[in-house]
């Protein structure tokens, strides 16, 4: 009788409609390029470094290798993207053409690539940049200077989000622009969680040089990540080149940490209690087959207020875990004794 019970119930749970769950991945698969003119030669051409542009947001990769895979699709990038829009350039000739790449399209490439893939959970960053150039200030986020401009042009071609302080009376208050440069600004913990941000980036930079009208920096970039504390030093960069190595330098951390690599599948069992009707059933099965790097999700038993499953992933058990804590969907269930591991329902659940 339970037995017949189970296969109904799972017959009702293949009829029911899809959930979707989570934030959607927003512009992460959306590339912008520069173009002349809305020709469909020229949209094709400029597709390719489109495509190795979004390759770059999802892996995290800097340098994209040109596999053989990653050879046939620069040939034919159109076959990735879902479509195009143009608007006017409003800083020069021509238009720009934003691409909306398929996400799944993108994801399947990566992995017969056997490209890492960069979780589209990722952290914010705030940046406090202390400059020294005709003025000591601090650079806010109104601030027409080249530094901001680069700054989140970078971040965009790398896939995160960045925000520079307002510097208001209330950001002033707590870190000034001589604490900043001499490494004692105390309270920037408490400043940075004003923007909500999982890191914060600080820049030391002077204005040194000029050449042909263009003005040269020297300085550093500092932040912690993961109790380490990692800088970059530099001279006589450009304000692109500048800006570009601090966010690199971010970036590069988050992606050695968070990185999902097509190695070897693994298979884990998880128990999830608190799941009390076919509903919620419904949605544990959708949130796990919504991650990207979770191939399979095997129900294994069905009972009441507890959910016994395995899943089939090329991601590290461990980093699992870390993502759906992020989101606070799951909670370890500290009574649990196993086998494999067990969760409760959390509050990001519903």
């Amino acid at each position: 009788m339970h037995h017949l019970v189970k296969c109904l119930l799972c017959v009702m749970i293949l009829n029911l409609p899809v959930f979707c769950w989570g934030e959607a991945d927003g512009e992460l698969y959306l590339v912008e390029r520069q173009v002349d003119s809305q020709s469909s030669v020229e949209r094709d051409s400029v597709a390719k470094d489109a495509l190795i542009g979004l390759l770059t947001k999802v892996t995290g990769l800097r340098n994209v290798p040109r596999s053989l895979k990653i050879k046939e699709a620069l040939n034919g990038p159109a076959a990735f993207y879902s479509g195009f829009s143009y608007k006017p350039n409003d800083e020069g000739d021509g238009f720009l053409i934003t691409y909306d790449f398929d996400k799944y399209l993108i994801l399947d490439l990566i992995g017969e690539a056997k490209l890492p893939y960069w979780w589209s959970v990722r952290p914010r960053v705030v940046i406090w940049l202390a400059l020294d150039h005709s003025s000591q200030e601090i650079l806010s986020s109104s601030d027409s200077h080249g530094f901001v401009r680069h700054l989140r042009e970078r971040a965009m071609a790398r896939g995160i989000e960045v925000e520079l302080p307002i510097m208001d009376v209330k950001d002033r208050s707590l870190v000034s622009y001589k604490e900043l440069m001499s490494g004692i600004a105390h309270q920037i913990d408490q400043a940075s969680t004003r923007y909500a941000a999982d890191i914060y980036l600080v820049g030391k930079v002077k204005e040194v040089e000029f050449s042909m009208d263009e003005p040269f920096f020297e300085g550093r970039w500092e932040f912690w990540f993961d109790d380490e504390f990692l800088t970059a030093d530099f001279k006589s960069l450009t304000v692109q080149e500048a800006a570009e190595l601090g966010i690199d330098l971010v970036v590069d951390a988050v992606v050695a940490n968070d990185a999902v690599f097509a190695l070897e599948q693994q298979e884990y069992q998880w128990v999830v209690t608190g799941i009390d009707s076919v509903h919620e059933y419904v949605r544990l099965k959708n949130i796990f087959e919504d991650l990207e790097f979770i191939d399979t999700f095997f129900l294994e038993k069905l009972s009441v207020d507890q959910v016994v499953f395995s899943i089939s992933t090329r991601a590290s058990e461990k980093k699992i875990v870390e993502l759906l804590a992020k989101r606070k969907v799951l909670v370890e269930n500290p009574f649990y004794r196993g086998p494999g591991l067990g969760f409760k329902i959390g509050e990001g659940f519903n």
